[in-house]
């Protein structure tokens, strides 16, 4: 349930991501780029912000609903790994108006969502999942303590991936994470590994938001200065 509602933020923010994109990609014109851009991301990611956090808990209350149980449990996990991805979204609606137009293209580059990172950690979570439900006669393999494993190494490769920055830094990570991951793997320790995955994704939206407001306010302090830069070398 943490992981829907923590996919619907990332969608949300892979559509705000797409409209000042396809704006400045787009053919040159005599009008100022900058402030056409700037409203484009503010709605964006301002819809995103409330949108994604809409759909997480719309599904929450849904799921409750279809089980018919206290949908309260279901709402917490899904605006819990939602929320801190809409705060971030609305941070960054407020402040990338301010970014100078000339430093768009790469700011927009390095928002591009974790998708193939996401759909990498999603793969290693049904995998896992899958492999803790099945039961005779339907798995037929009798190998359904190898597919968690796998699974569970999925989900380290997805957690490195979204947390670090820097090709030598998530070789390592993703690595040591998928290693780590698919020996601990169990039917008591898979939560906490999605679980993990979750905290990387917020750490993302967390340094995407540090990075925009260094750009937006370049008298920014030292210490937003190290969460955007401080991992990267």
């Amino acid at each position: 349930m943490g992981t829907a509602g923590a996919l619907a933020m990332l969608t949300a923010f892979a559509v705000a991501h797409l409209a000042p994109t396809t704006w400045l990609a787009g053919t040159p014109t005599t009008a100022a780029p900058e402030p056409a851009a700037g409203s484009l991301i503010r709605r964006g990611y301002l819809a995103a912000a409330v949108g994604g956090a809409v759909t997480a808990a719309l599904y929450g209350l849904a799921t409750g609903t279809s089980v018919q149980f206290d949908y309260s449990q279901y709402l917490k996990w899904t605006l819990g790994s939602a929320l801190p991805l809409a705060a971030c979204a609305a941070v960054i609606a407020a402040a990338a108006p301010r970014i100078p137009v000339h430093a768009l293209p790469a700011w927009l580059a390095r928002t591009r969502p974790a998708i193939i990172h996401a759909a990498i950690a999603v793969a290693g979570i049904y995998l896992m999942r899958a492999a803790l439900t099945l039961t005779a006669p339907v798995d037929l393999t009798g190998m359904e303590g190898l597919m968690g494993s796998i699974g569970a190494a999925l989900v380290g490769v997805g957690t490195g991936l979204t947390a670090s920055r820097g090709r030598t830094i998530r070789t390592i990570t993703a690595t040591g994470l998928a290693i780590g991951y698919a020996i601990v793997f169990t039917n008591n320790t898979h939560g906490a590994l999605i679980v993990g995955y979750l905290v990387a994704l917020t750490w993302w939206g967390v340094r995407l938001t540090a990075h925009t407001l260094q750009l937006a306010f370049p008298t920014a302090g030292a210490a937003l200065r190290r969460i955007v830069d401080g991992r990267d070398t």
